[in-house]
């Protein structure tokens, strides 16, 4: 029987109980068990965290970058010190191994520390004027309290992309984690506070996102809302947000494609290849959902992903932190998954492996699948179409570099595109060409603090990352001045 952790909502400087009394558990998706017993907040819990949140804005706006850049790198000190335990509760709740999760903790880290010196470099500007009793300068502000909502693939560190840039500007926020996984972006948060971050500054509120998540964007004292999730619940979250004209920035679902060009190594793309599709049990906006390679590769390649499957690691991740994979975070992920896997072999798709949960007793109560390889793909199957979110990854082979273009922009996603090839036209042709905000090439290190992640068409609005991604928790003000 594993240890049942309590976790209380963040408001202002106090852990505390919601306002009703009332909680929810969170299950391990490896036993099955409860690991979890969460504070489940209502809209009288928004009131309290909207008001601890003006009150710290106040202060916390009005210290200098160089202020704020100290406070926050002694914060995520005091983070590093607990990574080993907050790794644990992540691998607890979401499922992927613990030295994974650590990984997490720490690159959630330096994506704060990255903002804290960012903030130092947010620079105005003067103009040159029409008369020369003019004066006129550009300067830019916080834009208020943000709400940061976010997913449970990367609980973490998909909050670090909004929160590091968030405190940076001079932002106070109340961050919304997912009820799958609210224990360790509730521990991050608390650690940072302990580290030195002012009460009410960072305020965590646990709830049903289709209840807690709607009240506390629709409050009129939220000035900003960042959200990563499916495009779907983008779209609803922009609906609610217009009546207020409320600034708004969502990464959203993908369905990445990858090209893998005639004069590529091979080698190279599965290797990447089946890092991007497996690593997380498929569970990335990132990850590789359909691959395009050249018909005289397509056999090849497919051994080698092949090879490179069978070799992955399966396991729970809290009791061999060492395992290359853990379960997949829910059931409903995992019914997708044997749902779309089924769609593409009952349309002719060939079943190289994988396909169905790893036999034995330690396996029998968590959701754990196979990597999985299919071949034979067409764009009328389930996985060529939707976001599968698990460890599949299906090839289409192609004639022409022009008919794999056409094929990776067939899709209402735009996120990220991996590109294989050693020819430099092709990577400039092709990568131009790409209708995705990310383009990768012979690499899959999607994912840089200095490089910008936007999605193009369904895939999101807005940016995070990069130091532009702090423009979107400032507002821009024009001063103008006439003097005799």
């Amino acid at each position: 029987m594993m240890d049942i952790h309590s976790v209380k909502l963040l408001i202002g400087a106090e852990s505390c109980e919601a306002v009703q009394g009332t909680r929810f558990e969170v299950r391990s998706p490896a036993t099955g068990e409860v690991v979890g017993s969460v504070a489940k907040a209502d809209s009288a819990d928004i009131a309290l965290a909207v008001q601890a949140a003006q009150k710290a804005f106040t202060d916390w706006s009005k210290k200098t970058p160089y202020e704020r850049e100290k406070i926050m790198r002694q914060a995520t000190a005091q983070v590093r010190l607990q990574a080993d335990d907050i790794g644990r509760l992540m691998a607890l709740e979401q499922g992927k191994p613990a030295y994974q999760s650590r990984c997490e903790i720490i690159a959630s880290c330096d994506t704060i520390d990255y903002y804290a010196a960012e903030g130092l470099r947010v620079e105005g500007y003067t103009n040159p004027t029409e008369k020369a009793e003019y004066r006129s300068w550009v300067t830019y502000q916080p834009v208020g309290v943000c709400a940061l909502i976010t997913p449970w693939n990367y609980p973490v560190s998909l909050l670090s992309w909004k929160l590091g840039p968030a405190l940076a500007a001079g932002c106070s926020v109340i961050v919304k984690p997912t009820s799958v996984t609210p224990m360790s972006p509730t521990a991050f948060c608390a650690a940072l506070i302990e580290g030195g971050i002012p009460g009410g500054v960072i305020n965590v509120l646990n709830g049903p996102g289709g209840e807690l998540g709607e009240a506390l964007v629709k409050h009129s004292a939220i000035a900003k809302v960042a959200m990563t999730g499916s495009s779907e619940t983008g779209k609803k979250l922009m609906s609610m947000t217009a009546p207020w004209l409320k600034k708004i920035s969502l990464e959203l679902g993908g369905h990445c494609p990858a090209i893998v060009c005639e004069d590529a190594d091979v080698d190279l793309a599965a290797k990447i290849i089946a890092y991007k599709g497996f690593r997380n049990m498929g569970q990335s906006c990132s990850s590789i959902n359909r691959v395009y390679v050249h018909q005289s590769l397509h056999d090849e390649l497919t051994q080698e992903l092949r090879r490179l499957a069978e070799r992955q690691s399966i396991g729970d991740g809290v009791t061999d932190g060492s395992v290359d994979l853990g379960p997949m975070a829910t059931k409903s992920g995992l019914e997708t998954v044997k749902r779309h896997i089924a769609d593409a072999v009952g349309k002719g798709a060939c079943l190289v492996c994988g396909g169905k949960g790893p036999e034995g007793e330690a396996y029998a109560l968590g959701h754990y699948f196979l990597p999985t390889i299919l071949t034979q793909c067409t764009h009328d199957m389930l996985v060529m179409k939707e976001e599968t979110f698990g460890p599949v990854v299906p090839l289409v082979s192609f004639e022409s570099i022009d008919q794999a273009v056409q094929l990776a922009n067939d899709s209402s996603y735009g996120l990220v595109s991996y590109l294989f090839t050693s020819h430099y036209p092709t990577t400039i042709r092709v990568s131009e060409a790409l209708e995705t905000g990310t383009v990768c090439v012979n690499h899959g290190a999607v994912n840089t603090d200095y490089g910008p992640y936007c999605g193009w068409k369904d895939s999101g609005f807005g940016m995070e990352l990069s130091r532009r991604a702090i423009f979107e928790y400032l507002k821009t003000k024009h001063i103008k001045v006439a003097f005799s």
